[in-house]
């Protein structure tokens, strides 16, 4: 019979996901045990901040672990780069058990409330048979516009509680909103109307699949762009402009 831990890498590995960023500890050791037996590499950090940009910066979609109250509290600057940022992010923090605790409120902080202003989406497991839902739904909303951080958290006694096995969720392609030609037809005419156009690119315009038809347009249009800090990239050097 599996545990909960084994549910969510489970659902972790039915999501693509092939390394995790994170340093291990006694609240999330399931986790890390569930992962040797995966084909999810671990990759240690010297510090959970570490962990964070990493999995802020990596491919797709990145996924950070770490422990319970400070531990898990390192993760903020990490996760307000992503916000910021729009970058996609799992975060999965421990907890203490919550159906029962023999250290009083020792390294206990609300770390769900503390993390809500800077995720899209912030919440605790409460019951291995939910793992999978929550996991999809986790994916689902970082991957979604405008893209962020999710944090789930996940308390010691839900990670090592034996249960029924659960499915995993099929992931599903994610909607991209397209403006409406109502919209797009008195943008495409002030442009051209204008008397010297220019083009910032920022942080939302550096996603891979905007690329090719950001390049295109400031090719065919022949107008001056830059980028802030975060735009970097958003324009290939050899688009030919």
């Amino acid at each position: 019979m599996p545990k909960g831990s084994d549910l969510l890498v489970a659902a972790l590995e039915n999501e693509g996901v092939d390394r995790i960023f994170g340093v291990p500890g006694e609240e999330n050791l399931d986790v890390v045990e569930s992962l040797r037996n995966s084909r999810i590499k671990l990759v240690l950090t010297r510090h959970e901040q570490g962990a964070a940009f990493m999995a802020a910066t990596h491919g797709r979609l990145g996924v950070c672990l770490t422990t319970l109250g400070p531990g898990a509290l390192n993760l903020t600057t990490g996760a307000a780069y992503a916000l910021l940022g729009a970058m996609p992010m799992i975060m999965i923090t421990g907890q203490k058990g919550i159906m029962s605790s023999r250290q009083a409120r020792f390294q206990i902080v609300d770390v769900v409330g503390a993390f809500r202003p800077l995720t899209k989406l912030s919440r605790q497991v409460v019951s291995p048979g939910s793992i999978p839902t929550l996991v999809r739904d986790a994916f689902r909303i970082a991957m979604e516009e405008r893209p962020g951080p999710v944090l789930l958290e996940l308390p010691e006694d839900i990670a090592g509680e034996h249960a029924d096995l659960a499915p995993t969720v099929p992931p599903h392609p994610i909607e991209i909103p397209v403006a409406h030609r109502a919209a797009l037809n008195p943008a495409a005419k002030m442009i051209m109307a204008a008397k010297r156009p220019l083009v910032m690119l920022g942080a939302a315009a550096s996603r891979p699949r905007g690329a090719a038809g950001l390049a295109g347009f400031v090719r065919r249009a022949q107008i001056p762009f830059f980028t802030t800090q975060m735009g970097k990239g958003a324009v290939a050097r050899d688009a030919g402009l």
